[in-house]
């Protein structure tokens, strides 16, 4: 098998374990990095990657997360397009343009957004899990210094979300901003579903856009249902982290790993961001208890963060998602919980417990090592693609 591989040329998380993987498979591959302004038109990329795409007999390209340019240019060849993404939901404009061409086989690691498209006619959308690579995560390890650097009672690696959702709340007539409060405060209560798309119906989002026409009649923004929810699970989950973090905070030793500082985290230790493949596995074997708490949009699939913790090796405590509790068990491998409250009190109930720490842990671990290597899941997604 001979295989393009469009990189970003931003970088992304799973490339070097991907091809990594393809190395002990025997794969011959060759890599293209790019970065565009727009994922959606850039004719010398158009033109530059075709020629690429005859310089030598591939069988299909392959990218990590999903670019309609490459798509495009695939389409025009009659060429295999895989792409497997970890973004949810995937962030590109105007993805429903490209994504039906009969050459593209996408993955996505949320089943219920697999099905989403595929309910839409996008029958070439497929769910397929993330991996880990737990022979590198297995090789890492720390120093002394290095140790009581990174040790914490708690560590939370992520960002707090500042999205556009108070500037949007605040241009929306009273009707409709009440509406959205009560659709924030009662979705936050809830784990493991997400209904806010059922209830943005066309007739309130409308309503929303009239109102923006009418407070300023030049404008040419119209706000998306899809922009609404996700900036709505991006408040939520702000909200969630904010206030789970700072109770935490109150109690034990909480470091937090992130591009920004956000001034509303009381009393926890700062870390800066940390390199991917370096220092995150060293933090969650460093770290007591490893915190998930996942963008609430995400309806079911277990994300990048989720894996690297479980296969570093460390101690998870997360929200409950769907696939994260059809796959481990609550309590043996993981530990799952319904609530700001229920995460507060297992949060204090396990840091007094390293032995179960540990063996949870190292279930875990074991677990995730066999059932969620690359090997199988590449096995899962060559055998869809027929390659």
């Amino acid at each position: 098998m001979k295989l393009l591989i469009f990189e970003w040329a931003a970088g992304t998380f799973t490339y070097n374990d991907l091809v990594s993987s393809f190395d002990e498979k025997g794969i011959s591959y060759r890599t293209v990095s790019y970065q565009f302004d727009d994922k959606n038109e850039d004719e010398f990329f158009e033109w530059r990657f075709s020629k690429v795409l005859d310089e030598d007999d591939y069988d299909a390209v392959f990218s990590v997360n999903y670019f309609p340019l490459v798509a495009k240019c695939c389409h025009s060849k009659g060429l295999k397009y895989i792409s497997w993404s970890y973004d949810n939901p995937l962030d590109v404009p105007d993805i429903e343009r490209t994504l039906g061409y009969a050459e593209n086989h996408v993955f996505v690691f949320d089943r219920i957004q697999a099905e989403g498209y595929r309910k839409k006619g996008f029958s070439n959308v497929y769910h397929m899990p993330l991996a880990v690579n737990c022979k590198r995560l297995d090789a890492v390890k720390l120093t002394k210094q290095e140790q009581q650097l990174y040790s914490s009672d708690v560590s939370f690696v992520g960002k707090m979300y500042d999205s556009m959702f108070s500037q949007y709340l605040s241009l929306m007539d009273e009707y409709c901003r009440g509406y959205i409060d009560a659709l924030v405060n009662t979705q936050s209560k809830i784990y493991g579903y997400w209904f806010v798309n059922e209830m943005l119906t066309d007739d309130l989002t409308a309503r929303i856009n009239r109102h923006f026409k009418e407070l300023d009649p030049a404008t040419e923004f119209v706000l998306p249902k899809e922009a609404l929810s996700y900036a709505i699970g991006a408040q939520i989950t702000r909200n969630d982290r904010l206030i789970l973090l700072n109770l935490l905070a109150k109690r034990m030793k909480v470091n937090i790993y992130s591009w920004e500082k956000c001034d509303l985290l009381r009393n926890v230790n700062y870390m800066g961001s940390c390199n991917y493949y370096d220092q995150m596995p060293k933090v969650f074997k460093a770290s007591s208890i490893n915190l998930n708490i996942t963008l609430k949009i995400l309806q079911s699939g277990i994300p990048l963060r989720v894996m690297d913790i479980l296969g570093s090796g460390g101690f998870l405590l997360s929200n409950f998602q769907p696939e994260l509790a059809e796959n481990f068990i609550d309590g043996q491998d993981v530990v799952m919980y319904e609530s700001i409250e229920d995460a507060y009190d297992k949060t204090l109930y396990y840091i007094q417990h390293d032995d179960l720490r540990r063996q949870i842990a190292a279930s875990g671990h074991k677990k995730i090592s066999e059932q969620f290597s690359y090997e199988k899941q590449l096995s899962g997604i060559f055998e869809i693609a027929k390659l």
